[in-house]
């Protein structure tokens, strides 16, 4: 009896002694703790609220190697690189923007005539707003509506109206290419309409990197039935990830009608561009072209600003 109240005297003992015998809490230790535990949560939950835009979607990780750019980046459901999800070169387009983008974007070109060859010709500006909407399976549409103005004395006046239908067949990586396919109606004011197909091809050499070729046919549904026949390029090097990259552009364009079928006029077109995102929704494209050959223009410029809602 006396050995069995010994020990549950030692088992009291020992329960009182263990919280004393515990280290000490430390406030501040404990606090820090606690601050870093609910930023991992508020950071958890800024993750899982991400991906409403092109710039602030979760990566998608693939095999492989990983991207070193952010701009190259897998992202969407097309599983397209971030850099696709806006336009880089003036007059060359690749791939689709990805399902569920909205972006509006203005164009400004202006066209100064090679006046030694062409003295009737007028300085020309032409004014675009476009909005373009990433659509599901890779479609995406375009609505288009320009404005312009020729010379010092012509007016202001709206030209046309347009639309355009893109659709990728494929993921974006399943075919070096990318290859896309573009349809455009164009409904002119006081002219004939036209259409035009396009095939779109685009992809990355190394990280930074990026290419694009365009094949467009464009055929006026009346008065001269003209045809245009053109190869656009673009070639772009990234110097400040997803801010800054310069690049190199041209367009290539080939007309006739349909009296004088085969009897090509040409135009050629070269010139360095840039592209700045002084804002992550936020993209600005300039090309400055010199015309190369007499029935090219002096000189061309594009600038183009983009804004993703």
């Amino acid at each position: 009896m006396r050995f069995l109240m010994l020990a549950v005297l030692m088992l009291i003992v020992f329960a009182v002694d263990e919280p004393l015998l515990a280290e000490p809490v430390d406030p501040a230790a404990e606090a820090k703790n606690r601050s870093e535990e609910a930023e991992g949560k508020e950071a958890l939950r800024e993750e899982e609220s991400s991906g409403t835009h092109s710039w602030d979607a979760p990566a998608i990780k693939v095999e492989g190697d990983q991207p070193t750019l952010k701009e190259e980046e897998f992202i969407g459901s097309n599983e397209q690189p971030r850099w696709t999800s806006a336009r880089r070169w003036n007059r060359t387009r690749t791939y689709v923007i990805p399902e569920g983008e909205v972006e509006i974007e203005y164009w400004h070109r202006l066209t100064v005539p090679r006046r030694s060859n062409h003295d009737s010709e007028e300085v020309d500006n032409r004014f675009l707003l476009e909005v373009e909407f990433g659509l599901p399976l890779r479609f995406q549409l375009d609505l288009y509506l320009q404005l312009g103005k020729k010379g010092s004395e012509g007016a202001f006046e709206f030209q046309a109206g347009k639309f355009e239908v893109r659709w990728a067949p494929f993921k974006w990586g399943f075919i070096y290419t990318n290859p896309t396919l573009y349809l455009e109606y164009t409904m002119e004011n006081g002219e004939p309409d036209a259409i035009e197909g396009k095939v779109l091809l685009g992809d990355k050499i190394i990280d930074g990197l990026h290419w694009g070729v365009n094949f467009v046919f464009e055929h006026v549904l009346g008065g001269d039935h003209d045809n245009i026949y053109a190869l656009t390029a673009g070639l772009s090097y990234t110097l400040i990830d997803s801010f800054f990259s310069i690049g190199l552009e041209t367009e290539n364009e080939f007309a006739d009608t349909a009296d004088d079928r085969g009897e090509l006029v040409n135009e050629h077109l070269l010139g360095p561009s840039i592209q700045i995102k002084p804002l992550p929704q936020m993209h600005v494209n300039i090309v400055a072209y010199a015309g190369i050959g007499g029935h090219s223009p002096a000189f061309r410029t594009w600038l183009v600003i983009g804004w993703e809602f």
